[in-house]
């Protein structure tokens, strides 16, 4: 399976909006003033799920790499009913460990919003100043 993304930054769960079945996964900017700054890390990044219908992670990755695999390749342990409805397996790989999330897409932008509250009130629909990856 070929990985579609992959980064060194430091992600958080940021947000599971049950009622929206969504999932968002972040990796916050940082300004000029702070310790690590660079450019690379002037706009947060968003891994954004929908249709969430597992969930399989720890609440901070430093370092990620994003693939989708077949049903074939997941874990024996899983139920594979979860698959129903044309779901999707993403495999998130950090720190030498698998981790999974059964959904039915994935969206990963960059943006730059200052005021961290925007997210929740626009779980559903976010907006990004460049969409890096789509599925």
């Amino acid at each position: 399976m070929k990985t579609f993304y992959n980064s060194n930054r430091k992600f958080r769960i940021w947000a599971y909006t049950v009622s929206h079945s969504s999932l968002i996964l972040r990796s916050e900017m940082k300004y000029p003033d702070q310790d690590n700054y660079s450019e690379s890390m002037s706009s947060n990044i968003d891994i954004e799920f929908w249709a969430v219908s597992y969930i399989h992670l720890p609440s901070d990755f430093l370092g990620i790499n994003i693939r989708e695999i077949s049903a074939e390749a997941l874990p024996k342990e899983f139920n594979r009913e979860l698959l129903i409805f044309d779901m999707r397996i993403f495999e998130l790989q950090s720190n030498e460990s698998n981790y999974y999330v059964i959904a039915g897409g994935i969206l990963i932008g960059k943006n730059k919003w200052e005021n961290q509250d925007r997210i929740f009130n626009n779980c559903s629909n976010l907006e990004h100043n460049e969409i890096l990856f789509q599925s």
